[in-house]
């Protein structure tokens, strides 16, 4: 579980678990961290092979290619969430400090790093045969540390257990009961965590003022439109206690036609029952109400996705 004062934290599961780092206010899927992992790996080979195999002018002149077009091709990861998702980005420019393009968006900053190097190597006078080699060496390292690396990190961890007659504890870790509460919704409604038993809830802290919590909100929103209602909920509970004018979370949800529902914690009780001293803060809770995990800080629709898939 991560403290709100750790640095770095890496929580990992077997396949048919939730598998994320947390580096400070980040998350980040493991499999971006695999695919980082496993590119440092292919530089280090290429640089070995062209040590013993080319002579010392072209050998930097390749690496140093190779090193540009990663470069570029991780501009592009980053900035193809503009393409991809113009509405969330008009909705919410600082999609673009917090996430990315996603796998779509990833093997458009693949793309673009090959033509990159292949247009700068023909500009170089390399010949094709040696940007033909220069590449398959890279690839088939980057894919052999990643192929590596997912065989050592994906270790089957037992599943929690929920079935038994076994008294579950009630806590924030991962494997307890989420504690219940109770709030009043911005509709006038009461709503009960417990009630939702039997859907999988992402329990979400924010407010309006949370430049984070900005950005997650049409991402979050955008998921919940397309999700099964009767399988998943989303519970956002607003810190009103920190909010200066509590009359601008209305505006905030007719702004952002948020339909999800928005919660809210008028004496902080619940903010400091589930510990939410950093926001975003979620939790993962499963349909038994379980929590399963923690997160601290912005999600974006291909994170939940993954996540939601990932617990029963």
């Amino acid at each position: 579980m991560l403290g709100t004062t750790d640095c770095i934290n890496l929580k990992r599961r077997g396949k048919t678990g939730i598998e994320v780092i947390q580096i400070g206010s980040f998350t980040i899927m493991l499999k971006w961290i695999i695919f980082g992992i496993a590119i440092v790996i292919g530089f280090v080979f290429l640089k070995l092979w062209l040590l013993r195999s080319q002579k010392k002018e072209l050998g930097k002149q390749l690496f140093e290619l190779a090193l540009n077009s990663v470069f570029w091709g991780f501009l592009i990861w980053k900035g193809s969430l503009l393409l991809l998702e113009p509405k969330l980005i008009i909705e919410s420019p600082m999609s673009l400090v917090y996430f990315t393009g996603g796998t779509k968006g990833f093997i458009l900053g693949i793309l673009g790093a090959l033509i990159y190097f292949v247009l700068k190597a023909r500009k170089l006078k390399i010949t094709n045969s040696m940007i033909l080699q220069s590449i398959l060496v890279f690839a088939f390292a980057v894919l052999s540390g990643s192929f590596l690396l997912n065989l050592f990190l994906n270790e089957d961890k037992p599943k929690v257990n929920t079935s038994g007659t076994k008294t579950v504890e009630i806590g924030l870790q991962e494997g307890n009961k989420a504690p219940d509460f109770q709030l009043k919704a911005l509709n006038g409604t009461d709503v009960k965590l417990s009630d939702l038993q039997g859907k999988k809830v992402i329990l979400n802290f924010w407010a309006t003022w949370c430049p984070p919590c900005k950005a997650e909100i049409p991402h979050m929103q955008d998921f919940y439109e397309s999700s099964d209602k009767t399988e998943v909920e989303i519970l956002a509970v607003n810190l009103t206690t920190s909010e200066k004018n509590p009359g601008n979370i209305k505006e905030f949800e007719r702004e952002r036609n948020v339909t999800f529902p928005i919660l809210l914690d008028q004496d902080g009780d619940v903010g400091d029952q589930y510990r939410a001293i950093t926001i975003p803060t979620s939790y993962l809770i499963d349909s038994n109400g379980i929590v399963r995990k923690k997160i601290v800080g912005p999600m974006d629709k291909e994170m939940m996705n993954q996540l939601i898939e990932n617990i029963d």
